[in-house]
């Protein structure tokens, strides 16, 4: 075996023939072979903050469209449970309703025509009448007062000379 080197084709192959070679203090003498590390380590940084950046923002998204879904999910369900209760309460005032004019169709059968009835109908006349004198009263006391406007703003239609007045 030779003991000379051959110029590698690629860093992969210079770094296994380099683990080949003697020690040697000699580093004139070994050729320059690239480093495994990556040469721009702020780059490879930020592209490694960015691959976890994408992850995470694409689990909260999948996270966020979960939620969206529940919500809608929710809103359709609070929808139905309003329509429910909306139609259940119909449905009972309708009962509250039909029972009460059952109750008093039973009342009125067993009880018959009340007793105030009479006094009500008479009561409700003489209110009538009253409502009828006050209406003609308020219209003599207009027509008074229209006449006295006249006599005041007009002497002339007075009956007293104004030389006869105090």
């Amino acid at each position: 075996m030779s003991t000379e080197r051959k110029p590698a084709p690629n860093a992969l192959w210079a770094y296994l023939l380099q683990k080949d070679l003697p020690a040697s203090s000699d580093f004139a003498a070994t050729p320059m072979i690239p480093s495994m590390a990556p040469v721009d380590r702020t780059n490879t940084s930020m592209r490694m903050l960015i691959h976890d950046m994408q992850a995470t923002l694409e689990k909260f998204s999948t996270r966020v469209d979960t939620l969206l879904i529940n919500v809608k999910d929710a809103k359709t369900e609070v929808a139905n449970c309003n329509r429910i209760s909306e139609s259940e309460r119909e449905r009972v005032l309708d009962e509250i309703s039909n029972t009460s004019k059952k109750v008093q169709t039973e009342l009125k059968a067993c009880i018959g025509a009340p007793s105030q009835a009479s006094s009500l109908e008479l009561i409700q006349k003489s209110q009538s009448s009253a409502e009828n004198s006050i209406q003609a009263l308020n219209k003599r006391i207009d027509a008074i007062q229209m006449v006295l406007h006249d006599f005041t703003t007009n002497p002339a239609l007075s009956l007293v000379h104004p030389a006869d007045r105090p």
